[in-house]
């Protein structure tokens, strides 16, 4: 049996970050939209306070997508760790008005697609 061939740590952590970029574009593009592509009924999520399941998460998300009309990100970083990836995002938010935001992931890649283990979201 011949052993799996592993990537250098610098090749993983530039594929990783190239990952966590398009993951940022992608989920806040889709926000109002397809978003929930990104959850699975097992994500844990804590959405400004309110601890939820991922399911729970769903179901409320109609009434999320109405009430925040956009996200602009101006900053974010991504964190390698073993097969996941942890994303820091801050920026603003469109809900009567603009509120600053910050949200945090922790995101694994499987095959091609790439769902969302966690995720705390704050208005600040």
């Amino acid at each position: 049996m011949q052993a799996a061939v592993s990537l250098p740590a610098e090749q993983r952590i530039t594929q990783t970050l190239f990952q966590g970029d398009k993951f940022v574009d992608q989920y806040y593009r889709s926000f109002g939209k397809s978003v929930g592509k990104f959850y699975t009924a097992d994500t844990r999520v804590i959405w400004n306070g309110a601890g939820m399941t991922g399911a729970q998460f769903l179901q409320t998300l109609p009434q999320l997508q109405a009430a925040l009309s956009g996200f602009d990100v101006t900053s974010y970083d991504v964190q390698p760790f073993g097969e996941l990836a942890m994303v820091s995002v801050s920026g603003t938010v469109r809900l009567n008005g603009k509120a600053q935001f910050v949200q945090y992931f922790v995101v694994k890649k499987t095959g091609s697609l790439t769902y969302i283990v966690s995720d705390c979201f704050r208005l600040v």
